[in-house]
This record gives C-alpha cells, structure tokens and sequence, in this order.
C-alpha cells in the first residue's frame, strides 16, 4: 500500500476515535440518563421558574447543600417534557393571554381544599381548592416538637388502671389568624418580619444561582485549566440557561392594599383546611375574607407576558435538550479524558437528584420555610401534649408596605389523631367575636 493510502488524521483535532471504549460510554450514558430522568421532580423546574420564592432564604448556611445537591446539569428530558405536556394542555402555547397557569409549573396547586364556615349573610359556606396557598406549607416545614407529658397519653379510665394508651400519630392543631398589620405592630421590634418578592428577582436569589451551579463553576475552571479545552463550556451551559430564565421570570401578584380593602371592616371567617391524614396536620385559618382568600386564589399568580411566558418555556426546552446533546457530543467529538470528566458529573448529580428527591435540604431557601423559622424560633423545644401555645410575626413585600400583614399562629400538640379532630372541632365551635 503506497502512502497516499494511509489512513489520514481524524476530522477534528483531539476527537475520540470510534472504540470499544466510546461505545461503552455511549451504553453508560444512556443507561444513566434513563436513570437520572426518572429521579428529577418538578420541584426543579418550579425553581427555576420561581426564583423569587424558592431562594427568599438564601443564607450562608445554605451554601453547602444547595451548591452539592441542586445542580441542573443531570438528565431532565423526561420531567421536562411532562411540564410542556401541561402547559400544552392547559393552553399556554396557543397564543398571548391564553391557556390557564393554575395547576402548571408556572403555578403548581397543592390539591387540598378548604372550607369557609360563612354565616349565610355576607360569605356562604363553601369548599374549594387550596391551589398554591403559601401558609398551608409553610405550617407543614415547622417541627414537630418532642411532647413531654405522659398524662396526655391516657384517658381517664385508663388512668384508674394505671394503663397507658399507645402512642398511634403524633399531630399538630394549627390555628392561624391573619389580620392587617397596624403601625404599633410594625414598631414592634419582637415581631419578625417575613418578606417575598413578586417582582424581578433581587441578588439574593441570583447569588443563590451561582451558588446551586457551583459545582458545575469548578469543573469548568478545571477542565479550562487542565486540558485548555473549550468543552468547559458545557459545565457553564445550565448557568447561563438559569439566569437567562430569572432575569426574564415572571412577575407575580402582590398582596392586597389593607388600605383599599374593605378587611379592616370585615368580621372574621373560619377556613379549615383539609389535609391528608398522612400529613399529621389539623389547620384552621382565621380572619377577613378579603385577606385570607388571596392566599387561595390569586396572589402569587403569573403576570401575564407573553414574552416573559415564551422565554421561561424556552429555558425548559433548552433543558429538555441539553443532556441528550451532551451525551452526542462527548460520543462523537469529545477527548477521552474529558468523557471520563463529563461521566462522572453526570453520576454526580444522578446522585444528588436522588438525595433531593427524599429530602427537604432543596426547600431551605423557600419563603414556607422561611416563615416556619419565624414561628419556630419563638417555639419551645419540649411542648406539653395539649398545651396552647401562640406565636406572631408580620408578613409582606415591605415592612411599611400597605399589604402588611399581621400573623398569628396557635398550636397545639396531639399524641393521637382523634384528640386532634376533637380540637379542631372545638376551635369550630367556639364563638367568634367580629373585628372591628
């Protein structure tokens, strides 16, 4: 064989040659990518859509678990393409304004529902859907404290025995009652102020971007370093992505004017709150219709702009699409070396979405768990079973903002199911003086 006929240089310096070994990166990487697709959760995509409220508590000490286990550079085709089969059927993609948010990633419903106990003259009773109410999560984030009273635990015929009833669930009876914040409440130095953004997201939330992309930052610097290669771009890729998509989130509504509303007239309603017996949780909401419904209905709901919509629909397509992408291009294209790099974080944060999946370390960053601290820190660390105890803090945008408002929280703790329907039902039946 003369030597115009030797085999010539491959196409592109420093690609991976065809080899056993690239085909069982390739088998590796779609068995993974199956793998990972199956781990991710909408959660994901929730925070990348919603910055403003999954990252209100962005704090030092979040650091650590957001920067190793919130990553987005995995597999997330297949929970994508759920989201966009959602919006889809909810009509989003059919034009401006049209289609409906509620019960989509822009804006999840919770599926409990709610009854108001009117009285048949201003507000009828009714049950509706929870949707996205905030309070109703934030009371599930806080602990449940160690109850420390034996006593609790027996009825009084037992009691005469000397035989104590079994420990069946632990629950908590919750009753909080919104009202407007007045300006002594907001002097109040005791009271801790708890605020959400529905505008464009602030540093805090795009410092918490950086941070939950940290990982992916340092192998980019390394790969840079080590090889000089322009594959570190890769790694950046789901950066750029999430802080295209926050600085084009969506506005969300605000809170009501107590100025503008008639609540400061209101009497109060009864909201209970059904949760699934499986959350251990009793919840009955208090207070002015005009502020309590809000938070069942509208506030936090998308702004409507279509190009805001469009942008954050084509941040979830840019995801669907990238780790297939990845995967094409460390098979055909990338050095040898670099595949192992690249496969490595990709088990990485397979891993990592199989952590978050069975864990709340993602929802520390969120405003429910923000305002669970609130009320946590003002809560004693062993409560007796039964005893009655109260909380408050103030909640808005701004603290001298005219939606201001003013939460209280009473809670009790149960060490059976059946004394916490008994409570909720004598918290119903107590009569109710109107605000005035």
């Amino acid at each position: 064989m003369s030597g115009s006929d030797s085999p010539s240089a491959t196409p592109i310096e420093g690609a991976a040659a065809s080899s056993p070994v690239n085909n069982v990166f390739g088998a590796l990487g779609s068995v993974l990518g199956y793998i990972g697709a199956e781990a991710s959760t909408i959660l994901t995509l929730e925070r990348l859509l919603w910055p403003q409220r999954f990252y209100s508590n962005f704090q030092l000490r979040s650091v650590l678990p957001l920067s190793l286990l919130t990553p987005m550079g995995g597999p997330m085709h297949k929970i994508g393409l759920v989201a966009m089969d959602t919006l889809f059927q909810h009509g989003l993609l059919k034009g401006s304004g049209q289609g409906h948010m509620l019960g989509t990633v822009f804006f999840s419903q919770q599926g409990w529902t709610y009854t108001m106990h009117g009285d048949g003259v201003e507000y009828e009773s009714h049950t509706e859907p929870l949707r996205n109410c905030l309070w109703a999560r934030a009371l599930t984030y806080i602990a449940m404290p160690k109850l420390y009273s034996p006593s609790a635990t027996r009825t009084p015929d037992q009691t005469e025995k000397g035989a104590s009833q079994p420990l069946r669930a632990r629950v908590a009876v919750s009753h909080l009652t919104i009202a407007a914040a007045t300006a002594a409440d907001k002097n109040d130095r005791r009271l801790s102020f708890v605020s959400e953004d529905v505008n464009t997201p602030d540093l805090r939330a795009f410092a918490a971007i950086f941070t939950s992309e940290l990982t992916g930052i340092i192998v980019a610097l390394a790969v840079l370093i080590s090889w000089r290669s322009a594959w570190a771009i890769l790694w950046i890729v789901p950066l750029i992505i999430r802080l295209f998509s926050a600085i084009l989130s969506m506005q969300r509504e605000d809170l009501l004017s107590n100025a503008s509303s008639s609540s400061s007239n209101d009497p109060t309603y009864d909201f209970e709150i059904h949760c699934p017996q499986s959350d251990g949780n009793f919840m009955l909401f208090s207070g002015p219709p005009t502020l309590v419904l809000q938070f069942f209905r509208h506030y936090g709901h998308p702004k409507r702009n279509r190009y805001r919509e469009i942008s954050q629909i084509l941040a979830i397509v840019l995801f669907i699409c990238l780790f297939p992408m990845e995967l094409l291009c460390s098979i055909l294209w990338m050095p040898l070396d670099l595949q192992y790099v690249w496969l490595s974080y990709q088990i990485y944060v397979v891993l990592a979405m199989h952590v978050v999946r069975y864990s709340h370390f993602s929802n520390r960053t969120t405003t429910e768990v923000k305002i669970a601290e609130a009320f946590r820190r003002q809560m004693c660390t062993n409560c007796n079973a039964g005893a009655e105890n109260e909380y408050s803090i103030l909640f808005g945008h701004s603290l001298d903002g005219p939606g201001t408002l003013k939460v209280t929280l009473s809670i009790t703790y149960h060490n059976r199911y059946k004394e916490g329907q008994e409570c909720l039902q004598n918290l119903l039946n107590r009569s109710v003086e109107p605000q005035r």
